[in-house]
């Protein structure tokens, strides 16, 4: 039977975050939402016969965004009542909601679990207030340890996750041991680690532009990947992916279906899918996307058919990511041997820099190599 991870983006959000680029909009009124989920059930209906997923078995659901907590429980539960018309769910299937501060109390956690919800990913950012402050959050440190008690205390979720961000102005050591320090208090099943990345179209870029002096820079950056690898390892956590680390059995299925190049449906604005070997992309803006489902038009505007060479690098670079690494024989079972033979010479050079090693018939990077995994990226797929 065939299986898919789901994606649905819920675009909406108390307020912008100044670093981030993803498509949101400002929630301003509870009529945003409901509307919303209406045309992404009329999504639903476009794609599952555009792409032919009648008889699809869902291994994975996420609601991201945006800020996926805003959805109320009652329109929750009816969009996972009209996925369980459409589709058959996995028996151990993911079911996961991103989560914000300030958007989730302990009543609305047990009526997410009570609609079979069982995984929590909650953006945290920082447990400190000038950092919030400095990223825009609209939350404070305090709204941060209240809904982390209150997830531990309903005792409800045994799978959920949180992030943290480095690379900030002015972050110090000191700051970041601040962070691990309420990190290990908690101790999640899965954390993940992201360090300050700002695309050209979002406020903050102006300001690291005028003040690049105040950013810590890479080879802290570097150093504070490390520390935080070797002190997460002493406390069980294991990294399955250059951002992510997880206790074992708490990998997130749905990210692992992304790094192991495996078929995923977007449904909403601006959610990409892959299916059949085609990535696709949704319209990129809410009022073209509403446009084009209500004009019962599907809201694909761009469409990837990768030939052999760009699929090979693309799953390679995918696979990289992962503590699995790229498996030899799969490649030479999947591609033309000269295409993988090309490819496998830039790993034995990678290797010989010591920034990938062989294991078992696995190329893996090594911690050498997650500091500089995108230039090495980008050599595979020239």
């Amino acid at each position: 039977m065939r299986e898919i991870a789901l994606y649905i983006h819920v675009p909406f959000c108390i307020q912008k975050c100044r670093y981030c680029d993803f498509v949101s909009y400002p929630y301003l009124q509870p009529e945003s939402i409901s509307d919303y989920f209406k045309v992404l059930t009329q999504e639903l209906q476009i794609r599952t016969e555009n792409d032919k997923l009648q008889n699809v078995v869902l291994k994975s659901i996420y609601f991201g965004g945006g800020t996926p907590s805003l959805v109320s429980p009652e329109i929750l539960n009816d969009f996972l009542l009209l996925l369980r018309q459409n589709f058959r769910f996995s028996e151990s299937i993911e079911i996961t909601v991103e989560a914000n501060p300030g958007t989730l109390n302990s009543k609305k956690i047990r009526e997410f679990a009570h609609l079979g919800v069982n995984r929590l990913s909650i953006g945290i950012q920082s447990f400190q207030n000038r950092f919030l402050s400095f990223l825009g959050r609209a939350y404070r440190e305090k709204e941060v340890h209240n809904l982390l008690t209150e997830l531990i205390d309903t005792g409800l979720f045994l799978n959920w996750s949180f992030d943290l961000m480095y690379g900030l102005p002015f972050q110090t050591f000191s700051d970041w041991k601040k962070e691990m320090e309420h990190l290990l208090m908690y101790q999640p099943p899965h954390f993940s680690l992201y360090n300050l990345t700002l695309s050209h179209q979002v406020p903050l870029r102006i300001f690291l532009k005028k003040h690049l002096a105040l950013f810590p820079g890479q080879d802290w950056e570097a150093s504070i990947y490390r520390w935080t690898q070797q002190i997460l390892r002493k406390y069980g956590y294991r990294r399955y992916e250059i951002s992510n680390f997880a206790k074992p059995g708490y990998e997130c299925l749905h990210n692992l279906t992304y790094w192991r190049n495996q078929e995923y449906l977007g449904l909403g604005v601006s959610s990409s899918s892959y299916l059949g070997g085609i990535r696709m992309r949704n319209a990129s803006t809410l009022s073209h996307y509403q446009k084009r489902i209500k004009n019962c038009q599907s809201p694909v505007v761009t469409k990837d058919i990768l030939n052999l060479k760009q699929k090979l690098a693309e799953e390679m670079i995918l696979a990289l990511r992962t503590s699995e690494g790229v498996e030899t024989e799969k490649l030479f079972k999947t591609y033309p041997e000269s295409l993988v033979q090309e490819k496998l010479i830039q790993l034995e050079d990678f290797a010989q820099s010591h920034f990938i090693h062989e294991r078992e018939g696995r190329w893996i990077l090594t911690s050498r190599g997650t500091l500089i995994a995108n230039q090495l990226f980008l050599e595979i797929l020239d």
